[in-house]
């Protein structure tokens, strides 16, 4: 009857082993299939037409701006946002490494000095006697990875190493990208306050105009307080353009890692360079740091739930030692007075109060939220992608448009001041004038700003590296 009953849950037993297994086969399957169907698909070309021009390997170059680069490199070097995904990556790189020791033997060795003592009783007197044992003891234990839960696990933390990596990568992007548009941010606030300045000077000089047609009698008392209120407005202005540079100039400097007192000296804001060669959806969004993040940490929570599903089956192990006891060290470290054993076992887990199934819908949980987040990241990645470029083309018609009104503006500044001399305008014809011309030319410098920033926007969209070594 014993027998009976032993062959019965032999039987039972060998067959949840291998419903277990064709589960966890069946279930790696459709996590893949699932991966495949999910996917956002990714089109044959951008929705915006462009005219790539040049192949970019690094775009710091491409603006030939040597203060650019060198600030760049300065906020690389101080970053301590980089600083600390650098520490992630060597944690992930170390953990990866780690992870290789479950699959190989664990030997430990390890020397003893005993002692005994015995007593004994002669003539009514009781002694003690000692004696001394030294032993030499080593001890093996491996557990074969028979289903390769083991190896998966390893591979797991290999692909949460090369997932750090990548976010390294996108930290030190996102700096370079961040701190050349608050350059060209501050570049286009030292434009925007030189321009202040000069229209403080016209200002100035309309004010003694109106001033000496005052005293002659031929302006009137409006005409003065008009012109003063000008001065005082653009005066004001130039105030709140010397407060923006500070506050620019202040962020800036945070950025690159220094004091933030305003002591930076800004530049200019260079030409455009020539359109890059953007490639396709399908070829650039993929090499985007911060996607291959997320495609890394798919493979490593796919690897992690093939894994607890894995641990439903046996675990065959080994376990071997080998001691001597001698009553000295010369005779306990000779190798042919080591008496040992060897056993292997092969263990079922029965009851855990269902942790593995736990385990095993954790980490399916965790594989489709990351693949959703994969998802999600892919659309937004297309979107900035898009937007860039879209801007491209929007953001040069916009300067065009602009310049076209400066240079009118500007001209017709011009006519109606010597038309103003002549007295044939107005002073209000006149101080509008100036402010069209005024309005036009600020708006001018910022067309050009937004444009450098765009490209960089774009750049980094594309997953274009800022320096040639981190092709």
């Amino acid at each position: 009857m014993f027998l009976n009953y032993f062959n019965t849950v032999k039987r039972k037993t060998k067959n949840t082993l291998i419903i277990l297994l064709l589960v966890t086969i069946s279930g790696c399957s459709s996590t893949k299939d699932k991966f495949e169907k999910d996917l956002p698909s990714l089109p044959s070309d951008w929705s915006t037409s462009y005219q790539s021009l040049k192949n970019i390997d690094a775009w710091v170059e491409t603006f030939k701006d040597k203060e650019l680069k060198n600030i760049i490199i300065e906020a690389i070097e101080n970053n301590r946002n980089l600083r600390v995904a650098s520490n992630r990556l060597d944690i992930a790189r170390a953990s990866s490494r780690a992870s290789i020791a479950p699959l190989l033997p664990s030997i430990s060795a390890s020397l003893s000095k005993n002692q005994l003592s015995t007593t004994i009783e002669a003539n009514g007197d009781i002694d003690r006697l000692y004696s001394y044992k030294d032993s030499l003891g080593v001890q093996l234990n491996w557990e074969a990875d028979v289903w390769g839960r083991l190896s998966r696990q390893s591979r797991a933390a290999y692909r949460e190493s090369e997932a750090a990596e990548a976010d390294y990568e996108f930290v030190k992007l996102s700096i370079a990208g961040i701190t050349a548009q608050s350059w060209y941010i501050f570049s286009e606030a030292k434009l925007q306050k030189d321009l202040a300045e000069r229209n403080l000077e016209t200002r100035l000089s309309t004010l003694k105009r109106v001033e000496n047609r005052y005293k002659k009698g031929i302006a009137q008392s409006r005409d003065l307080r008009l012109a003063r209120s000008q001065l005082e407005s653009s005066r004001a202005d130039l105030i709140n353009r010397q407060q923006i540079l500070y506050e620019t100039a202040r962020t800036l400097e945070v950025i690159i890692g220094r004091y933030p007192n305003a002591s930076i000296t800004p530049g200019g804001l260079p030409n455009l360079p020539e359109n890059p060669d953007i490639g396709t959806p399908s070829e650039r969004l993929p090499l985007r740091p911060d996607i291959r993040v997320l495609e890394a940490r798919i493979e490593s929570a796919g690897l992690q739930l093939t894994s607890t599903r894995l641990a439903f089956l046996p675990r065959l192990s080994l376990n071997a030692q080998w001691s001597t006891l001698d009553d000295n060290w010369s005779d306990a470290l000779e190798p042919k007075r080591l008496a040992g054993s060897l056993i292997g076992s092969l263990t079922q887990s029965i009851f855990q109060g269902g942790k593995r199934v736990a385990d095993s819908q954790i980490k399916k949980a965790q594989l489709e939220s990351i693949l959703e987040n994969y998802s999600q990241a892919l659309l937004e990645a297309a979107q900035e992608a898009e937007n860039a470029i879209a801007a491209e083309e929007t953001l040069e018609k916009r300067e065009n448009a602009i310049n076209k009104s400066f240079k009118e503006s500007k001209a017709a500044e011009e006519l109606t001041l010597e038309q103003y001399n002549r007295g044939l305008s107005t002073i209000f014809e006149l101080l509008d004038s100036q402010s069209r011309r005024l309005n036009a030319e600020s708006l001018l410098i910022n067309a050009k700003r937004l444009r450098l920033t765009n490209r960089i926007k774009m750049y980094m969209a594309i997953a274009t590296p800022a320096f040639e070594s981190e092709k």
